[in-house]
C-alpha cells in the first residue's frame, strides 16, 4: 500500500526555538523506507549539491573500478588542481578525500568515468535535477556540482540517501560497503551509527547523511544559508554539520518512536482498509500535545491523488461535536443558557412543545422521540419550522428517553448561532474555528481547497459527497483535515492555548447530563468509565442505541468532567467515515477519517486498539 507520513508537532514541540537557526534552510528527516518523518523550513528549494555529491561519486568510483578501497588509489597533488584549502596541496586517499572534501580527487575521479558514464550515473540514480552539463564557467564533468547546473533539495537529498540505504541505485555491493566505510564519524551519537558529508558552495551548507542502529535507519538532510552573523573562516558545510549533530539525537529519538507507532498503526489500518475496500484514510493521534499524523492511500480513485496532510474528509455526525461546542460557546459569552426553554430563542415556537424542551435537551438527544433524518418532504428551513410547530408530545417526554435524531442538534446549532446575530456557517467559520485553531476546517469548501476534498464512496465503491440539504451544515456538515481534527483533541483534552471563554465551552461539552446503562450523555460526546474499555465503547455502535429510542436516567446534579473516562463520538455521510476517542486522564486521543462509510464498530476497534498500544508503550 503506498503510505505516506507527516509528523506534526511532535518533534516541533521537542526542539527549542533557538535551535531552528536564523540561516536554517531546511532540516528533514526520513525513514529508510521512504516517509518523511520530520521537515522544517524550505525543504524542496533545489541547490547546488557542493561535496556532498562525494556519496554519488564514491559510489560510481566504486562501481565503476576506478576506487579501489580506504586508501587506494592514492593520488599526487599536482601543480594547477583546485586548491582552495591548503591541506588539499598532498598526497589524497578516498579516505583523505572524504574527510577533507577535496574536490580535485573528485575531478580525477569523473574525468576517468568519462562524460557519458558520469552522465549515465547521475541519470541512473535520478540524484536531484541530475543535470551534469555545467554550465558557461564550469565544465560539468568537473564542476557541475559545485555552484552550476546541477541542483538537488533536501527532500530529494533524503531519496537519494534512502536508495544509498537500502541498496537501490543499481551498483555493486562493494561500492556501497566502501562508501558507508568513508562517510561514517569516529564516534557514535547518543547510540546511533552516523554516515555524514558536508557540503560548502554559494553561501550555502550542508550536511546530509544517514544514522543506523540495529536494524533501524534514518536518513537526514540539512540545509543553511549564510549569514554575515557567522565566522567567515568556518565552511558553512562544517556550521551545518554542527548545528543538525547538537540537535540530531533528540530528533532521532523522536523519529525513532514515531517510526515504531507507525508501525503500530500500519498493522491495524492496512488490513482494515483492506477489509472494507476503502480507497483513502487519514489517522491522527496526540500524546500530551504531541500529534502524530498518518496518511493512507487515495483521496480519489479517479485522479489517484494520494490522501495527504491536507486532505478534506467529511465527518458527518463528528461536526455535532463542534455544534455543542457552539452552544456552549455562546454559553460562556452570555448569550444564552442550556437551561433556557428553546421557545425563549425561537418565537415561532412559542406555544408549541418547544415550550418544555431544554436547549440541554437539544444536545444530549433527549428532546423527544424525533426522527433521526430531515423527513424527505422538508426541502428549505420555513417548512422545518413549520415541522417544529406541528410537533406533539407531552411535558414529561423531554428528558426521559434518548433518541439520536440530526433535528435536535441541528435546533440548538440554529439556535447558538443566532445567539450570536450571525448565520451558522459564519458562527462557525468566522468566530469558533478560528478560535479553536482549526485554519482548515470548513461548513463549505472554498473554492480554492476544492483540490483537497477528498472523493467520498459508497457501498458500491460510486462516488458520492453530502448533499446540501435542510440541516446538513448544522448536523453534519463539517469538512476537515486529521490534523485540525486531532487538534480540536487537543482543545478538549486541555493541550491547547484557548481563551478563557473557549476554554469554559469545550469543558462544559464533557458534563454529563443522562445515563444510559453504562454510558453517560454529554453534550453529544458519549462518556464511559475509563475501565468499559472497548465493551462499553461498542455499545454506541450497537442498532439499539444508535436507531431506537431508550430511556434514561436524568443526572442530578449534573456529572462535572471526569478524568478517568473515555469519550467518542462516530460519524458518517453516505461517502465518509469518520471516528473521534479521547481520554482526558491520559492526555490521548484519536482521530480516524476515511472516504468510505465502514461498520462504527469496526472504526471503534481499530482506534481502541492503536490507543492502547499508544498508552501501553508510553508506560
Amino acid at each position: 500500500m503506498n503510505f505516506r507520513h507527516i509528523i506534526l508537532g511532535a518533534l516541533a514541540s521537542l526542539v527549542p526555538i533557538s535551535a531552528a537557526h536564523a540561516t536554517e534552510v531546511c532540516t528533514a528527516l526520513a525513514d529508510s523506507n521512504g516517509p518523511t518523518l520530520f521537515q522544517r523550513g524550505e525543504c524542496q528549494r533545489q541547490v547546488t549539491p557542493a561535496s556532498t555529491f562525494k556519496i554519488a561519486i564514491s559510489l560510481m568510483g566504486y562501481d565503476a573500478g576506478i576506487l579501489k578501497d580506504q586508501h587506494t588509489p592514492k593520488l599526487p597533488f599536482r601543480a594547477g588542481y583546485v586548491d582552495w584549502r591548503d591541506d588539499w596541496r598532498q598526497d589524497t586517499d578516498p579516505t583523505k578525500w572524504m574527510k577533507d572534501s577535496v574536490v580535485w580527487y573528485s575531478q580525477q575521479v569523473t574525468q576517468q568515468l568519462g562524460m557519458q558514464r558520469f552522465a549515465g550515473y547521475a541519470s541512473k540514480f535520478k540524484y536531484g535535477n541530475a543535470d551534469v552539463a555545467g554550465d558557461a564557467e564550469h565544465d560539468g564533468l568537473t564542476l557541475s556540482w559545485i555552484s552550476s547546473s546541477l541542483k538537488i533539495s533536501p527532500l530529494e537529498q533524503l531519496t537519494f540517501l534512502n536508495k544509498v540505504v537500502n541498496r537501490q541505485l543499481g551498483v555493486s555491493a562493494r561500492a556501497y560497503d566502501m562508501t558507508a566505510r568513508l562517510t561514517q564519524i569516529d564516534q557514535p551519537l547518543a547510540g546511533w551509527r552516523i554516515h555524514g558529508k558536508t557540503g560548502s558552495a554559494s553561501g550555502y551548507g550542508w550536511y546530509v547523511g544517514w544514522a543506523s542502529k540495529g536494524k533501524r535507519s534514518f536518513s537526514f538532510a540539512h540545509l543553511m544559508q549564510r549569514d554575515d552573523t557567522q565566522p567567515k573562516n568556518v565552511p558553512a558545510g562544517v556550521l551545518a554539520r554542527e548545528a543538525l549533530l547538537k540537535e540530531l539525537p533528540l530528533l532521532l529519538g523522536s523519529v525513532e518512536q514515531e517510526a515504531l507507532l507507525r508501525e503500530t498503526v500500519d498493522q491495524t489500518i492496512e488490513p482494515l482498509m483492506k477489509k472494507y475496500d476503502v480507497p483513502g484514510m487519514a489517522l491522527a493521534l496526540t500524546d500530551h500535545g504531541k500529534n502524530y499524523v498518518f496518511n493512507y492511500g487515495l483521496a480519489s480513485r479517479e485522479t489517484r491523488q494520494p490522501v495527504d496532510r491536507d486532505t478534506l474528509f467529511e465527518v458527518g455526525s463528528v461536526s455535532k461535536t463542534l455544534v455543542a461546542t457552539l452552544a456552549t460557546y455562546a454559553q460562556a459569552q452570555g448569550r444564552l443558557a442550556l437551561s433556557d426553554k428553546v421557545s425563549q430563542h425561537m418565537p415561532a415556537l412559542r406555544g408549541s412543545s418547544f415550550d418544555h424542551i431544554n436547549l440541554i435537551h437539544l444536545g444530549t438527544h433527549t428532546a423527544g422521540e424525533f426522527p433521526m433524518q430531515v423527513p424527505d418532504n422538508i426541502k428549505n428551513y420555513d417548512q422545518l419550522m413549520d415541522y417544529y410547530r406541528s410537533w406533539q408530545q407531552p411535558a414529561s417526554a423531554a428528558g426521559a428517553s434518548r433518541t439520536y435524531s440530526n433535528l435536535t442538534i441541528g435546533l440548538l446549532g440554529m439556535i447558538s448561532a443566532q445567539s450570536m446575530g450571525l448565520p451558522f456557517a459564519d458562527a462557525m467559520e468566522k468566530q469558533l474555528l478560528p478560535a479553536l485553531g482549526m485554519r482548515q476546517t470548513y461548513i463549505k469548501v472554498p473554492a480554492e481547497q476544492m483540490r483537497h476534498y477528498a472523493q467520498g464512496y459508497n457501498n458500491a465503491n460510486a462516488p458520492v459527497r453530502v448533499h446540501p440539504d435542510v440541516l446538513e451544515p448544522e448536523a453534519y456538515g463539517i469538512k476537515t483535515t486529521a490534523a485540525d481534527l486531532i487538534h480540536f483533541v487537543d482543545a478538549n483534552l486541555g493541550q491547547a492555548a484557548l481563551d478563557e471563554p473557549l476554554r469554559q465551552a469545550v469543558e462544559a461539552t464533557h458534563i454529563g447530563y443522562f445515563k444510559l446503562g453504562a454510558m453517560t450523555q454529554d453534550l453529544i460526546w458519549e462518556q464511559y468509565p475509563a475501565a468499559a474499555g472497548l465493551p462499553g465503547l461498542l455499545v454506541s455502535a450497537s442498532e439499539q442505541v444508535t436507531w431506537k429510542s431508550n430511556p434514561v436516567t436524568p443526572l442530578t446534579p449534573p456529572l462535572a468532567p471526569q478524568a478517568d473516562a473515555l469519550l467518542h463520538k462516530t460519524g458518517s455521510t453516505g461517502g465518509f467515515g469518520a471516528y473521534v476517542l479521547f481520554s482526558p486522564g491520559r492526555k490521548t486521543g484519536i482521530v480516524m477519517l476515511a472516504n468510505k462509510f465502514y461498520p462504527g464498530a469496526a472504526r471503534i476497534e481499530a482506534a481502541h486498539r492503536i490507543l492502547s498500544q499508544l498508552e501501553q508503550r508510553r508506560e
